[in-house]
């Protein structure tokens, strides 16, 4: 049976760091583990997350660098906490601790933030693990994740602006790279799962330059 991902959307609407495609699906494998855990550590080992990510590295100690790696880069973004007038800023993990003797990764989610891995009744994202790690480029993931938020909508629109920042495109793309190198390759990804998924850019303004993009598929 296929194993099912739920995140709240304060995480999903994030870039993530700078994670590669990998990082990203060992990322997804753990909060699938996590979710609805509370404030318990979880504990992993390399073998499931093997199993549930599609890692096919043989090398133990390559499994844990990934995953120290993936973490780094989660440290460079904060979910801010607001409590009154007070604004906290915390990282995802509390504990993120890889264990070469057990073979093991034990995580552990700040008491405050319990709520991005366990709110299933609204504002959530869900989607099949097995769909999201059989994507290959971290592009065609990040998109897979943006359109499953709408898909009892089957609409999405997004400013080119706020596109280039949700799939951390480089600054340096012009729309010619970024059609050729970022998102069509990601929309012949994500149709394999979604079949019915068209885009529209949406042009204005002088010279008719590119301003947002309109993405439209069946409603789920």
């Amino acid at each position: 049976m296929n194993e099912i991902v739920k995140i709240h959307n304060d995480l999903t609407n994030e870039k993530l760091g700078k994670m590669n495609a990998k990082e990203l699906d060992l990322f997804m494998t753990i909060c699938h583990k996590m979710r609805d855990k509370g404030t318990c550590e979880v504990t992993i080992s390399f073998d499931e997350l093997r199993t549930l990510g599609h890692y096919n590295k043989n090398s133990n100690k390559e499994l844990k660098n990934e995953l120290l790696r993936a973490n780094e880069k989660l440290l460079e973004f904060k979910i801010l906490i607001e409590q009154g007038a007070k604004t906290k800023q915390r990282t995802l993990f509390k504990e993120f601790v890889t264990d070469m003797d057990a073979l093991t990764v034990t995580c552990e989610v700040w008491e405050e933030l319990v709520y991005i891995l366990t709110d299933v009744v609204k504002n959530f994202t869900r989607f099949e693990l097995d769909e999201f790690v059989s994507l290959e480029s971290k592009y065609a993931k990040r998109l897979y994740k943006l359109l499953k938020q709408y898909r009892t909508q089957g609409t999405y629109y997004t400013t080119k602006e706020n596109f280039y920042k949700d799939l951390d495109v480089p600054k340096s793309y012009k729309n010619s790279d970024f059609n050729e190198r970022v998102l069509h390759p990601a929309i012949r990804e994500c149709k394999k799962y979604i079949p019915s998924l068209k885009c529209v850019p949406k042009k204005g303004g002088r010279g008719g330059a590119v301003l947002g993009y309109e993405f439209t598929f069946d409603r789920e």
